[in-house]
């Protein structure tokens, strides 16, 4: 458990689309406010699917400028609602100042203004990554890339860690790139991984996430167990 006191960021980033970044950084936000903290969502790609993800059109104003206070007990920045990369650095700032404890930044799924803004700005990030043969594809760039932002601003921009995504016991090709993630990236890679499981896209349909749409599911423990390793580190 975190300090009082103490808000930490976390930027969910990968210039590979369609590798579950979203999912996971929705995930990260409400399973973190379901253990008792304060966590903003930010939506910084343009598409705005987290915001849809999350029910945004259903979150109401609160004091903070520009978010909205969600049912589901923590807060969003819609990505309608974000103007200028610049100002990111100083908006953490003060959602520190505020109370927050915890800021979660859906990157978009490229380094453009917003996906350097998120990364730049964040002490840590996750680099989900789906169990598929072309995995590796780009995965080596986005951590040089990160590897070279740690060099010009020391403590900003920590990997926390690759996160396999997508992931199905039963395919030996998913399995095949699973065990070749964790043998060439070694302690880089989180224990957490997620599994393929059709019943998150119901979720999102319905603007809910699988804590409160499907308690039971197989990813719902997936997410919980990433909440897990981010809060308490690796067991």
């Amino acid at each position: 458990m975190q300090s009082r006191g103490i808000t930490r960021s976390v930027a969910l980033a990968n210039q590979k689309g369609g590798v579950g970044k979203t999912t996971t950084a929705i995930h990260l936000a409400h399973g973190l406010s379901l253990c008792g903290h304060r966590v903003a969502l930010l939506d910084l790609d343009p598409q705005g699917n987290a915001t849809v993800g999350v029910g945004g059109e259903n979150g109401l104003p609160c004091d903070f400028p520009q978010l909205l206070q969600l049912p589901s007990g923590f807060y969003l920045l819609p990505a309608n609602l974000v103007q200028d990369p610049t100002t990111l650095d100083r908006m953490i700032l003060q959602l520190a100042e505020a109370g927050f404890d915890w800021v979660v930044a859906d990157c978009p799924p490229r380094m453009d203004e917003w996906g350097w803004a998120g990364v730049r700005s964040c002490m840590q990030v996750i680099v989900p990554v789906q169990a598929e043969f072309f995995a590796m594809q780009g995965l080596s760039q986005m951590l040089a890339t990160l590897d070279r932002i740690q060099q010009h601003r020391h403590g900003f921009a920590e990997l926390l860690g690759v996160l396999p995504t997508m992931v199905t016991p039963s395919d030996q090709v998913s399995q095949e790139v699973l065990a070749d993630l964790r043998e060439n990236l070694g302690d880089r890679i989180l224990q957490s991984t997620v599994l393929r499981d059709p019943q998150v896209v119901e979720a999102a349909s319905h603007g809910q996430t699988l804590f409160q749409y499907k308690p039971q599911a197989p990813a719902t423990f997936c997410f919980s167990e990433l909440v897990r390793e981010v809060l308490h580190g690796r067991s």
